[in-house]
């Protein structure tokens, strides 16, 4: 089983970002700007994030990417959650940042970010 440590939260950034774009102060341009892998590893990658787009009420997804230097060539990849497993399994702690992504508008944000183990059995 994967555990999250020492995670951050995005969403008051996220929150921030909106608001200002309801304000007119953002364009939409600049804040739906995900480019073709992030679009493409939602939509294969990534789950529903059980919520609307909040620029254009499409499908949000959410994608999971792994960094870490031992990873090599698979740090900054998304992977599923028993991807993540595996890999953590074989390499170890790794981070995950946990993104959400819009495939119709573009829109994309950083929801969390957070160190990933195993739990320790007994």
């Amino acid at each position: 089983m994967i555990i999250y440590s020492h995670q951050i939260s995005h969403e008051w950034e996220r929150r921030n970002v909106l608001r200002h774009v309801q304000a007119g102060r953002m364009k939409r341009e600049e804040v739906c700007d995900a480019d073709f892998l992030l679009i493409t590893a939602a939509k294969f990658h990534g789950a529903p994030a059980g919520r609307p787009c909040p620029i254009c009420e499409g499908e949000l997804r959410t994608v999971k990417w792994i960094y870490g230097e031992q990873l090599g060539r698979r740090s900054g990849t998304a992977r599923s959650d028993d991807e993540i497993l595996a890999i953590i399994q074989e390499s170890g702690p790794v981070t995950v940042h946990n993104v959400e992504v819009c495939p119709s508008c573009s829109w994309n944000h950083l929801l969390t970010e957070a160190q990933a183990d195993i739990k320790a059995t007994a």
